[in-house]
């Protein structure tokens, strides 16, 4: 903070903030369940999970896994115990993370949802393991 100072750390965050809620909007259009807050009330991340009737054909796991092939290392977690079923992702907004390549994200977040629902379930269980 003293080398950019209190407006320079601000328009870090702000744009750190924007692009945020920018890219939980662009996911909550494909169909995922924002489970982060936005608009500056927690942190510049997104947390997501899949509705539960997309669940059935494939997780959170297997989308991981699709995107780690196209070079996003965007983690999949299971909650703690007694909430062991609810599976969910994350994606913390860095400062070198911009809208451009927030823009390419949600483009391979598509292609990788849709080699999903093309997959037969031998495979899919693959991915699971």
């Amino acid at each position: 903070m003293i080398r950019l100072g209190k407006r320079g750390y601000r328009a870090i965050m702000l744009n750190l903030t924007r692009t945020a809620d920018y890219l939980a909007a662009s996911l909550k259009e494909l169909g995922f369940i924002i489970m982060s807050d936005g608009k500056g009330r927690g942190l510049p991340l997104v947390a997501f999970r899949l509705p539960p009737k997309t669940a059935e054909k494939y997780d959170e796991f297997a989308i991981a896994h699709q995107l780690r092939e196209r070079g996003w290392v965007v983690p999949a977690y299971t909650m703690a115990p007694h909430s062991e079923k609810l599976k969910l992702m994350r994606i913390v907004v860095r400062e070198d993370f911009s809208r451009s390549r927030c823009d390419s994200l949600v483009n391979d977040f598509k292609l990788a949802l849709a080699q999903l629902e093309e997959m037969d379930k031998k495979t899919l269980e693959k991915y699971r393991e």
